[in-house]
């Protein structure tokens, strides 16, 4: 349930309010205060999800309110209400970043209305569950995304704004920048939602690039699991120098299992990726080409796409390092017709090689044209690290 707060000195006002919005009781709860300092301890105490104030109120008027809750909510949602509005008062709030302006006397339905779009934050991508935040930056700065996220769980729940690809804002709780970022980045079981953009602009609080961001975070992780002395929850490795294709690997995983309990699980675990729209093929190949399982709907010549991809790969990691910018761990083929989207896994302590007891494997797909590559490159991300259980 969402709780907004309304902030106005009309104790009658405010007493109408509330009756007026009763009915919208199975959508959201509504909380009051008579004015910005009382506001303020409210937020103090209580999960605020949208503002509603006025701007002329003792102690603490409206403007130093929003001010003060743009610095310290930069991600909430704003409604002014007020009988002046001029021109010069109509550029100060705009300055402040409020989502929407209402002139006094305000019609309940009208201000319903507005308190309802402001609420519906939650972007058409929906929600994902189960993914690792860090692989989930990586695919959003690829894209270049200048998005909002809320990442939550249980215990802390906060935002990340991305700007063309990069980190530019953080928020956990009380905590702002880049220790908000490492703090939401430790969190285990997260939900991540997109949020529509908030209409007013977002302070820029990190200058940082991702990728060292993501190094500094997991390297945090690590240090505090030391101290501890207690496994942390699973998260997936960030690699400043991604995986290479060994050209003439021979070092096979001993294998625990049947060549058929393996297939069948592979070819399992690779049937999850059916469900995204524009689906065609995926193969696990090891690293010198050869294919250990398949799911294929569209009757592809799979082991020779596999094969070409595999060359393609390998092609472009010796390219990255001759670029001295680390090796290569995706390929992605924008062709007429399909994308072909490669994507190399090697666990082994040194990139270059392959390592006993260690998975290092290729996983191809293809999508249509028109398909959802976004959510195609956030699931092969998530199921690669499960089709590598086999190959350790």
């Amino acid at each position: 349930m969402h709780t907004v707060l309304i902030v106005d000195d009309e104790t009658r006002l405010l007493q109408s309010i509330e009756a007026g919005l009763a009915s919208y009781n199975d959508r959201f709860d509504v909380l009051t205060a008579v004015n910005g300092r009382e506001a303020i301890e409210i937020f103090q105490r209580e999960k605020i999800d949208l503002l509603v104030t006025d701007l002329r109120m003792p102690v603490m008027d409206g403007f130093e309110l929003l001010t003060h809750v743009s610095v310290v909510y930069p991600f909430l949602p704003s409604i002014v209400m007020t009988a002046f509005a001029t021109p010069e008062i109509e550029e100060k709030i705009n300055n402040t970043g409020i989502s929407k302006l209402l002139e006094k006397p305000v019609e309940f339905e009208r201000l319903a209305e507005a308190i309802l779009d402001g609420l519906q934050q939650e972007g058409k991508e929906g929600s994902i569950a189960g993914f690792s935040l860090a692989n989930f930056l990586q695919l959003l700065s690829l894209e270049q995304k200048t998005c909002l996220l809320n990442v939550k769980n249980n215990h802390t729940d906060g935002y990340i704004y991305l700007e063309q690809g990069e980190i530019a804002a953080a928020i956990a709780g009380e905590i702002k920048g880049q220790e908000a970022f490492f703090k939401l980045l430790a969190c285990d079981n997260i939900r991540i939602t997109f949020r529509k953009l908030p209409q007013k602009k977002i302070v820029k609080m990190i200058d940082k690039p991702l990728m060292a961001l993501l190094m500094e975070g997991m390297s945090r992780i690590d240090e505090a699991v030391q101290k501890s002395g207690v496994p942390s929850a699973p998260v997936v490795e960030v690699e400043s120098s991604p995986a290479t294709v060994q050209e003439t690997s021979d070092v096979i995983p001993e294998q625990h299992h049947s060549g058929g309990e393996i297939m069948g699980k592979l070819e399992d675990t690779l049937g999850k990726l059916r469900d995204i729209e524009g689906f065609m093929a995926a193969g696990v190949f090891t690293p010198n080409g050869e294919m250990a399982g398949q799911v294929n709907v569209a009757n592809l010549k799979l082991a020779e796409v596999g094969s070409l991809a595999n060359d393609v790969l390998l092609k472009a990691q010796k390219a990255t390092d001759v670029m001295n910018v680390g090796r290569g761990q995706v390929v992605h083929i924008e062709a007429p017709k399909a994308h072909i989207i490669a994507r190399c896994l090697n666990e082994a302590d040194d990139f270059s090689q392959s390592q006993a007891g260690k998975a290092h494997i290729h996983l191809i797909m293809l999508l249509a044209k028109d398909a959802n590559l976004a959510m195609g490159k956030i699931k092969l991300e998530s199921l690669i690290h499960e089709v590598a259980e086999s190959f350790r």
